[in-house]
């Protein structure tokens, strides 16, 4: 027997009569069980079985998988011990228990933008493959207004309103309640010779979002292809939905899956199998070729450049912290540092009752390649007393408190590759509510305080953070500045800032967008045991590839419907044009629109558009 399983793009383990690929990024499984599954709130990676045996097609959690691997070991662990092996079942750790009888396989997707405009709607939709994201189908909807009822709020009287409102059209009222019927039929497309049995299924919060509490699924009736056809498959049903803000949003800018189940043949599971194969054979490389082909060949795979990837930034960056105090003529003049020898980082002497400012000056050698733009938060606290034998005593004042920054920041990038950011900021040293630092500090004693601040950079999502200590010392406000004969005399130095270093590391996150996923790529990567797999491989960053092409068809093709729907019932549509005059700017828009289809906003395969009218 052969298993195969694919985890991360690695090699794989699977039953004779199983196959099982990864897949990533699902929206909607309709019948899955799995916990994790269900309750993830963002595309996740899910593994997609195709059983044979059973003939359906269902999805398990990375942690299922594990769970499932386990128990495969356990039958091999004991195969030979049949007092142990009769308590395992030798299907179960293959295949779900009880195997389900449908199987999720395409979706229709319907734009919910009419319907926001109370507009009725009637629309052919594709049915799209989840698994090939092939257009496997079609079928009709028709969603028509039965009521909308206002609320007190919302209708000129002050009594209740019973009385549906007309289905004329305009934006629906926040509070009123929603009430429409969906229809759908004319079903078509679905081949006999791949499924046994179909039915549809609609899910409430659909139409409402997920502010639901609990979630309600309407299916409709089986439909047995072998003795009916597709367009017997039938559904009709009236919801009632209170619009609240967060409904009215989903309504603007959501879709509504129509979810088609059906039993399937082997013949379809096959061609699911032989499409993963397919899809990723113009992806082997000439490592993994047979060594009488590869001999053959003299071309080699060509290394990706180092620049291809993202790595991990360093940058150095150079800090100074200086003090001012208001001087007699006004000005603020640089408060002087006492440092005690070439260990001492140094003190500031401080005056009692003097306004201060704290400036901040930053350099850095990277320059552009660390583009800061500002500095957004500059912070005091976490007051503390060094006292003569070094012992740091425990905070007087802990909390941190935001210092209000002066606008004039400057921000220069120099020609020799370097840049500057400098920052000045008002600090009132009684807003700390700490004795340390309105009474006069003793000799030999000196304050700590914690000082940090936020740098906003314009390739990092959230600003970098810096952290540093600076200690002051509080002298009476008529006391004279350290005399400077003392200093040559001695080891003292006087300085006008301190300084500190500090290495600023960038890591980049996984992916920037679904494009640069390749840049993750582990197929490469060796697997122990994966020479026994032979030709076969797994599914690789294609799998993406294909989900994100199919979430695009599907919201176009469902956006092409929707704006139909909207430009028929629009006044401008329903007005005559006149037989000697040709709509206002229609060239003039034509050749605009045009332009900007040329100009290709956007990455390769994905063009941006935007016209301003």
């Amino acid at each position: 027997m052969t298993y195969n399983f694919t985890v991360a793009s690695g090699g794989s383990l699977a039953a004779p009569t199983s196959s099982i690929n990864t897949i990533a990024g699902l929206d909607e499984f309709g019948d899955v069980a799995d916990p994790v599954l269900m309750s993830a709130t963002q595309p996740t990676v899910a593994v997609k079985v195709l059983d044979k045996r059973h003939s359906a097609i269902y999805a398990w959690s990375l942690d299922r998988l594990r769970h499932q691997v386990q128990r495969m070991r356990n039958l091999t662990s004991f195969i030979d011990r049949p007092s142990y092996s009769q308590h395992f079942s030798s299907e179960e750790p293959f295949y779900n228990t009880p195997p389900p009888e449908y199987s999720f396989v395409g979706n229709a997707l319907l734009s919910l933008a009419p319907l926001s405009r109370r507009l009725p709607s009637a629309s052919v939709i594709p049915i799209f493959c989840r698994y090939t994201a092939e257009a496997i189908g079609s079928c009709r909807v028709d969603i028509k207004i039965v009521s909308i009822v206002l609320t007190p709020k919302n209708t000129p009287n002050s009594t209740t309103s019973t009385r549906c409102s007309s289905p004329a059209p305009g934006m629906l009222p926040t509070g009123s309640k929603l009430s429409f019927c969906l229809t759908i039929d004319s079903v078509k497309g679905l081949a006999p010779h791949d499924f046994c049995a179909v039915h549809l299924q609609v899910r409430l919060s659909s139409f409402a979002g997920s502010s639901l509490k609990s979630e309600e699924i309407y299916h409709s009736n089986s439909v047995d292809l072998d003795s009916s056809t597709p367009s017997d498959l039938k559904f009709r049903r009236t919801f009632s939905i209170v619009v609240n803000s967060k409904v009215l949003s989903h309504l603007r800018q959501g879709y509504a899956p129509i979810e088609l189940f059906a039993s399937m043949r082997p013949p379809y599971l096959e061609r699911m199998e032989r499409w993963d194969e397919m899809r990723e054979q113009k992806n082997i490389p000439l490592a993994r070729s047979p060594p009488s082909e590869s001999k053959s060949r003299n071309s080699q795979p060509m290394r990706r450049s180092e620049t291809d990837f993202f790595m991990e930034q360093s940058h150095d960056v150079v800090c100074w912290l200086q003090v001012r105090e208001l001087g007699p003529d006004g000005q603020y003049v640089p408060v002087p540092v006492v440092s005690q020898g070439n260990l001492d980082p140094g003190a500031f002497s401080l005056h009692q009752g003097l306004q201060r400012r704290l400036v901040l000056t930053m350099t850095s050698n990277s320059g552009r390649q660390l583009p800061w733009t500002e500095a957004v938060k500059i912070k005091v606290g976490n007051v503390r007393l060094l006292d003569a034998k070094g012992r740091v005593h425990e905070p007087s004042s802990r909390p941190l408190v935001t210092l209000p920054l002066q606008q004039d920041q400057v921000v220069e990038f120099k020609p020799d590759g370097s840049g500057v950011l400098s920052a000045e900021t008002l600090w009132d040293s009684s807003v700390h509510n700490s004795a340390l630092l309105n009474r006069v500090t003793p000799t030999n004693q000196r304050i700590l305080l914690q000082v940090t601040w936020s740098i906003a950079v314009e390739s990092c999502a959230d600003p970098v953070q810096f952290s540093m200590d600076m200690a002051v010392t509080m002298q009476m406000r008529d006391a004279r500045p350290p005399s400077r004969l003392v200093a040559l005399l001695s080891s003292t130095r006087i300085l006008s800032k301190i300084s500190n270093v500090f290495r600023v590391r960038l890591s980049p996150p996984l992916t920037r967008s679904p494009k640069d996923l390749w840049r993750l790529d582990t197929s490469e990567k060796y697997v122990r045991g994966e020479e026994i797999l032979g030709s076969w491989r797994p599914r690789g960053i294609s799998v993406v590839e294909d989900h994100t092409k199919l979430i695009s068809m599907e919201r176009r093709a469902a956006d092409v419907q929707a704006v139909r729907v909207i430009l028929a019932n629009s006044h401008v549509a329903a007005q005559p044009p006149q037989a000697d005059a040709a709509v206002w700017g229609s060239e003039k828009l034509l050749q605009k629109s045009l332009e900007l289809w040329q100009k290709k906003f956007g990455h390769r395969g994905q063009v941006w558009s935007s016209l301003k009218i």
